[in-house]
């Protein structure tokens, strides 16, 4: 959520930077198409990950994200055609496009560290339930009710690799719950009657985990495969890196021996390197 919140941000003070070019052509956040949304996240992304990166370094990354897309130069923005006419490297833009680079880099480091208004609603709501409970309430975790409609949902946006079938309920840790919950119109925590025990009571949790004892192996099983993908992002970014420090030469021969791919010399440096990064999004690391 917090990410969106500095995209928006972003993408308006852009809009408004476009506006005083003369360009009038910037959608509002809530009318832009999803591509334009998809590229200012992972614009958020990149300068989030890499705290160092350069307003250069953050035009190599978009420009890296529009070949592996299928853009390439236009003299005039045509979403259709898949042509911008700020597909060039770096170098070679004017300054009043370079300064779009600068003032992206600016919001996200002013607004990395404002706090995530889903996470505050999460931690607020589970704190005031258990502020009714017994003192021996657990902090360990929190039973969590599916109530979305689907009859299955798998979690595809934080990793952790559960899966809730309809109306299933399962005793979760506390940092995940707090995800989960974010969701209202998906998970709810368990309600319970008059004739329950406290829903913090470990005897509960216990009964909980019994009725789904398979959520331990599931969490496990999603922590491995997280782990696996957070080392793939390393191998990639560590290449990336390597590549930065390449020269025309070495670019020609790393696209060639690991990707049978040949690069045209007379390119700029820059711009091989932001094709060579593309095919590393494209293929992997090899």
């Amino acid at each position: 959520m917090k990410n969106e919140l500095i995209a928006r941000v972003a993408h308006e003070i852009n809009r408004a930077y476009c506006a005083s070019l003369g360009d009038n052509s910037q959608p509002e956040w809530e009318s832009a198409p999803e591509w334009q949304r998809a590229s200012a996240l992972a614009g958020v992304q990149m300068h989030l990950q890499n705290p160092d990166a350069t307003p250069e370094q953050s035009h190599e990354s978009w420009f890296a994200d529009k070949l592996a897309h299928g853009w390439k130069y236009g003299p005039v923005k045509d979403a259709e055609k898949k042509e911008h006419p700020c597909c060039v490297p770096y170098a070679e833009l004017p300054p009043e496009q370079k300064a779009k680079d600068y003032l992206f880099r600016a919001t996200v480091h002013a607004l990395k560290n404002i706090p995530d208004a889903d996470d505050a609603v999460a931690a607020a709501t589970i704190a005031a339930v258990r502020a009714t409970q017994p003192a021996q309430a657990t902090p360990d975790a929190v039973a969590v009710h599916y109530i979305g409609r689907r009859p299955r949902w798998h979690d595809t946006i934080y990793r952790t690799g559960l899966y809730f079938d309809a109306g299933q309920v399962r005793a979760v840790p506390l940092e995940i719950a707090r995800k989960l919950l974010r969701h209202q119109d998906l998970f709810a925590e368990l309600q319970q009657t008059d004739d329950d025990p406290p829903r913090y009571d470990q005897h509960y949790l216990d009964d909980v985990e019994r009725e789904d004892d398979d959520t331990a192996e599931l969490l496990e099983k999603g922590k491995d495969k997280a782990d696996k993908v957070e080392q793939s992002l390393t191998e990639i970014q560590a290449l990336y890196d390597q590549i930065d420090r390449m020269d025309k030469p070495g670019l020609l021969h790393f696209a060639k021996t690991q990707y049978k791919q040949d690069l045209d010399a007379r390119r700029s440096v820059a711009s091989l390197r932001a094709e060579t990064k593309s095919m590393i999004d494209r293929f992997g690391v090899v």
